[in-house]
């Protein structure tokens, strides 16, 4: 996204001023502050994305004199969810979150000026919302014109309609994920390699509605010129774009007649270094000025770029040889040659988070040909390769995102996490075993094909699977919400909590074994079929359950309350306490155990249904009922 970098350090400047008020996106509501109010402030002299925060956070406008008193108030509120330690279940989930978190912070905080505190609050509170200390969700990933096209939409809705309803959470994934499933390669209509300069509104007032349009069409659909800033932006000076073959590679933002900003397709504040050689002719030619932070990034694409000359120097040899052992050498990768000829890798990744092994002249495919096995973390990001040929293992964690590897071929086994959110594979091939968590959030994976086991925790959330194929083992967590899955197939563990919540799981298939805590709540699940053991809490509150079928033990706490579940089957134990409360349960079948209390309020069952049940540790007669049963 073409943004505009004013850095904040927070460690000095206090909460009031977390942002700047400026804001350059007419979208967003600015009447207020514009206005002298010598009074508290009312919720109708708000609008857009000021009012949701009002009515959402419930702002004590009462004590507000101006807008930016809401701002500050919003910033101080927003920096509190930027410096809190959202803990996790695992060191690794800690450190995701940690990591994401500073992400967003630092985007809406210092390099969106057209993000007020309001905007910042709204965003942050949104993607931390289910951040636990008892999961392992993490924050989405961040798109910044899938967001902004969310931060628009809900603005202009809500000035239309004050009442307009909203669930920014959802919208962010729900556009993420048909975005990175359905969207290819952004077409700009063009054949041609070429600049195209699209005038600001001062230099060419008559068409500017249509050059907001030709800047969105021309937009990488990454940047959020491709819906969002296009208008805003072209306010402020005008837009170059570079196009190789009519594809965009380059985007130019100016401010007044001098360079603010230069982007490539990953939007990440770095100029491509394989742009950058056009890029300088483009400057040079047309005597074109810079900003102090658009002089940054040539600095800094100018450091690149001598340490890539220097890079081809010394493997110059190398590559022309395909040496993949003297090249792995070169960037710290230790390489062992098996008996077969076949490599094994200490690690994989690309030479720099700044540039890649293309960049050097380097085939990655022929590099990677020989490759048998990495022990390490292999790291796919931004490489070349679009499949792992000879690949059988990978010892460490595995990152496919944002990598052009459709097919994993002959690989079978994962020893760490693997990372499928926002790749382009489709079919996990051979794939038998991951041992740590599996992440699927906007892949397009549908069908888990031969994978037997996922040790750690599965995120089926925002995915495309519909269908667990061979798999037979969760080791931890498993999270249905928001996915396509509607039959577990042949799962038949899973070692954690599971959330069917919002989910179209409707068949339990072979599953057997819950080993933590199970909500029905809000499912469509009416039948626990073949599920024999819930290690701990079992909610069938506010669910469709009406039989437990062969469900044998629930181990924690057991909640009845409001369900239309009317028989027990074949429940024998409850290790906590049982809510029978306002149940339609009549008949309690083959309990024989209950580990703590009872509850029977507003329910069918009577003080003699428990006479020779055992419960907190006791068989109870109808004289000592009144100890250890809730009324």
């Amino acid at each position: 996204m073409f943004i505009k970098l004013t850095p904040i350090n927070f460690q000095h400047k206090t909460t009031s001023n977390v942002k700047k008020q400026k804001v350059t996106n007419p979208n967003l509501a600015r009447a207020a502050h514009d206005t002298v109010s010598f009074g508290a402030m009312k919720k109708k002299e708000f609008e857009g994305i000021d009012f949701a925060v009002v009515e959402k956070f419930k702002a004590p406008v009462e004590k507000f004199n101006t807008n930016k008193d809401l701002q500050n108030w919003a910033g101080e509120k927003a920096k509190t969810i930027a410096d809190k330690d959202f803990d996790g279940r695992q060191r690794e989930t800690q450190i995701q979150r940690k990591t994401m978190l500073k992400e967003w912070s630092n985007y809406v905080f210092n390099e969106n000026d057209a993000y007020k505190n309001t905007t910042a609050l709204l965003i942050l509170s949104a993607i931390t919302k289910d951040l636990t200390p008892d999961n392992d969700n993490i924050p989405p990933v961040l798109n910044k014109g899938i967001l902004a096209d969310c931060i628009g939409e809900i603005n202009e809705n809500i000035k239309n309609d004050p009442k307009y309803q909203f669930d920014l959470n959802k919208m962010y994934h729900n556009k993420l994920r048909a975005f990175y499933m359905g969207e290819k390669e952004t077409n700009t209509g063009e054949t041609g390699t070429k600049w195209v300069v699209i005038p600001s509104k001062e230099h060419d007032p008559e068409n500017f509605e249509t050059n907001v349009e030709k800047l969105k069409a021309l937009s990488y659909k990454t940047w959020c010129t491709k819906t969002f800033n296009a208008k805003p932006y072209l306010e402020e000076g005008d837009f170059h774009v570079y196009l190789e073959n009519g594809k965009t590679k380059l985007g130019v933002r100016f401010i007044d007649d001098e360079i603010e900003e230069i982007q490539g397709k990953l939007n990440n504040r770095k100029i491509p270094i394989d742009y950058f050689d056009i890029l300088q002719k483009h400057i040079s030619e047309n005597n074109l000025k810079l900003t102090s932070d658009a002089k940054k990034e040539i600095r800094a694409a100018k450091k690149i770029k001598k340490e890539i000359i220097k890079r081809k120097k010394d493997l110059k040899e190398a590559i022309e040889n395909n040496d993949t052992k003297t090249i792995y050498n070169y960037f710290g990768i230790d390489v062992a040659e098996g008996k077969d000829g076949y490599l094994t890798l200490s690690k994989y990744k690309q030479p720099s988070d700044f540039y890649t092994y293309k960049s050097l002249g380097i085939d990655e495919n022929k590099l990677f040909e020989k490759v048998k096995e990495i022990k390490g973390v292999a790291n796919f990001m931004n490489s070349e390769l679009t499949d792992l040929g000879n690949l059988e293992k990978i010892g460490g964690n595995a990152y496919f995102s944002n990598s052009r590897i459709t097919n994993l071929a002959n690989l079978k086994t994962i020893g760490g996490e693997a990372d499928f959110r926002i790749s382009k594979i489709s079919d996990l091939g051979n794939l038998k075993t991951i041992k740590g968590n599996a992440y699927f959030y906007a892949s397009k994976i549908i069908n888990l094909g031969n994978l037997e086991t996922i040790a750690g925790s599965a995120d089926f959330n925002y995915s495309a699977v519909t269908n667990l194929g061979n798999l037979k083992t969760i080791g931890e967590y498993a999270y249905f919400r928001n996915s396509r899955i509607t039959d577990l197939g042949n799962l038949e563990i899973i070692g954690d909590d599971t959330d069917f919540r919002n989910s179209k799981v409707t068949n339990l298939g072979n599953l057997k074994t819950i080993r933590g805590n199970a909500s029905f709540s809000d499912s469509l699940i009416t039948d626990l079929a073949n599920l024999k053991t819930i290690k701990r809490n079992a909610y069938f509150s506010d669910s469709l359950i009406t039989n437990l079928s062969n469900l044998e033990t629930i181990g924690g706490s057991a909640y009845f309350n409001n369900s239309p579940v009317t028989n027990l089957c074949k429940l024998k134990t409850i290790g906590g306490s049982a809510y029978f409360n306002s149940s339609q349960i009549s008949d309690l079948a083959n309990l024989e155990t209950v580990g703590k209390d009872v509850d029977i309020r507003k329910s069918k069952l009577k003080r003699k249904d428990f006479a020779h049940i055992n419960v907190g540790g006791k068989i109870l007669e109808c004289r000592t009922f009144f100890s250890f049963i809730k009324f």
